[in-house]
């Protein structure tokens, strides 16, 4: 089966990647687009493929309008240099949009009741930290570390469990509307925990 990959950029939902982050594959079968997750499309979930943004180089991308639930509405691949040759390659390598739009739930993904009582309980643990400080040059302390591992600890769990998925997300919505930003922020936190785990171990 012959196919075609792109390297660029990429917005799924919230998440925007700039290039070298995101990588389009064309075949007459299927679309992949790997960035902060893989997502896949076969031509009867693909309803449109239409140019996207309109500042060359900047913002020049091509949209996948789709019918899959699982993922989020928007889907964008950013182009380097322009996007006609990319747009030129869905009909050269066969592949052609044949899906037929379905209703989707509208609204926000999460329960506003569920991102509260996140910003209470991190807010809350960052404010003990920084009332535990002896001076202002102190470095971190264990409440930004019980947080920062909180947050990364849940972004994990709620992909995988359907407790917590029914706890934070609206009716009708899915999990994998919301895993992009859930693993943006596995990521952030993961990385900002060893960092400030180094230099509280090492301080003290």
């Amino acid at each position: 089966m012959e196919k075609i990959s792109y390297t660029g950029g990429s917005m799924v939902g919230w998440v925007n990647a700039s290039w070298p982050l995101a990588k389009l594959t064309i075949s007459s079968e299927h679309i992949f687009l790997s960035t902060f997750g893989k997502y896949e499309f076969t031509p009867e979930q693909v309803i449109s493929i239409e140019p996207y943004g309109a500042i060359p180089l900047l913002a020049s991308g091509i949209r996948i309008n789709h019918n899959r639930p699982d993922y989020p509405r928007q889907v964008v691949f950013w182009c380097v240099g322009g996007r006609k040759k990319v747009l030129a390659s869905f009909e050269k390598f066969g592949f052609l949009p044949q899906g037929i739009a379905s209703q989707r739930p509208s609204g926000f993904a999460f329960r506003w009741s569920a991102i509260l009582a996140f910003l209470v309980i991190w807010n809350a643990l960052f404010l003990f930290g920084m009332s535990s400080h002896n001076g202002p040059h102190d470095g971190p302390g264990p409440f930004e570390l019980i947080a920062l591992i909180s947050a990364f600890v849940f972004s994990t769990a709620v992909q995988k469990s359907p407790v917590l998925q029914n706890l934070i997300l609206r009716d009708g919505h899915h999990i994998g509307e919301i895993k992009q930003v859930l693993r943006l922020l596995q990521l952030v936190t993961g990385i900002l925990f060893l960092g400030f785990s180094i230099v509280y171990f090492l301080g003290r």
